[in-house]
């Protein structure tokens, strides 16, 4: 166990959280979202980057859960592990601070029901979202790149004043072998049939930008900086809006000038490898005081 205060400090400190301010992100909030929330949110969340403590609900935290999206089934069953262990104490530690459905395109920030829960049961929330994009050391797309076992990294696409994306070789690899591989590091049965665009290239020189990464600003950096297939967990949106029609229709014509080969996994399983597989090990290595587990959602794309 350790005192809330003192692991929030060594978070914000790594992830240097104060220097990527997202305060912007205000105005997608509902129609009074945020007055609701103020009542739930710690001090000087609103004020600040909207990073770090955003639910201030213990003194003491034993246990430290990984999410990508707080979503109601994730939330649920933290929720339940910490009652049935007499809710002492626990931390969320969150990519997103709104759950995000895929096949939708749409965002559903916590109930109010669910904030009441969580302070109820003593769980705090701590997101990290442009910091974990962009850590030189521990952050979405560079562990995703790890996992795809690239070679010879570094760093390319602009985020909130730092990089989100990692490009690397792939030793030439064929495109068949590589798609499966993208698809294993995922944890996905397959890939979706949209989500893949073989543009008949070799497989040698890969960019990654986890998340909803396939952007036509870091497509167009990735085919500047001479790569031949990009990797992404969503590119093609889904979305029924006017506005995510107009991207599809803008991608649709990027796509005629791009030779590129481009994958999609999911938005969410591209984002949960940092999270599973090096944020838990940062945890127990540094600060071996906590527990740390990771939830995974059971459906990668709802």
């Amino acid at each position: 166990m350790i005192s809330q205060a003192e692991l929030v400090a060594r978070l914000d400190r790594f992830f240097n959280v104060a220097a990527f301010d997202e305060s912007g992100d205000r105005r997608f909030f509902p129609a009074g979202y945020e007055s609701m929330a103020e009542r739930y949110l710690a001090e000087g969340f609103l004020a600040g980057t909207l990073n770090g403590l955003m639910l201030d609900n213990t003194a003491q935290v034993e246990r430290v859960y990984l999410i990508v999206f707080p979503s109601t089934q994730v939330l649920d069953t933290i929720i339940a592990k910490e009652v049935e262990r007499g809710a002492p104490g626990a931390l969320i530690f969150s990519h997103h601070m709104a759950d995000y459905q895929e096949n939708s395109g749409t965002y559903t920030y916590i109930a109010e029901a669910h904030l009441q829960e969580l302070r109820e049961h003593h769980i705090s929330f701590y997101l990290c979202h442009a910091p974990l994009d962009c850590h030189p050391q521990l952050s979405t797309s560079g562990a995703f790149a790890n996992a795809l076992k690239l070679k010879d990294q570094a760093r390319f696409a602009e985020y909130y004043g730092g990089m989100s994306g990692v490009y690397g070789n792939a030793n030439g690899i064929g495109f068949h072998e590589f798609a499966k591989r993208v698809a294993e590091v995922n944890n996905l049965p397959a890939l979706r049939y949209h989500a893949v665009r073989h543009n008949g290239r070799a497989v040698s020189k890969v960019a990654v930008v986890a998340g909803m990464g396939g952007t036509p600003e870091n497509l167009r950096e990735a085919a500047l900086l001479g790569c031949d297939t990009f990797v992404t967990g969503e590119w093609w949106l889904l979305g029924q809006s006017e506005a995510q029609a107009r991207a599809r229709e803008a991608m649709r014509e990027l796509l005629k000038q791009l030779d590129l080969n481009i994958i999609g996994s999911s938005h969410y399983s591209s984002e949960a490898i940092v999270l599973r597989d090096a944020l838990c090990d940062w945890l127990q290595t540094n600060i071996p005081a906590v527990d740390p587990i990771f939830v995974p959602q059971t459906d990668a794309w709802r």
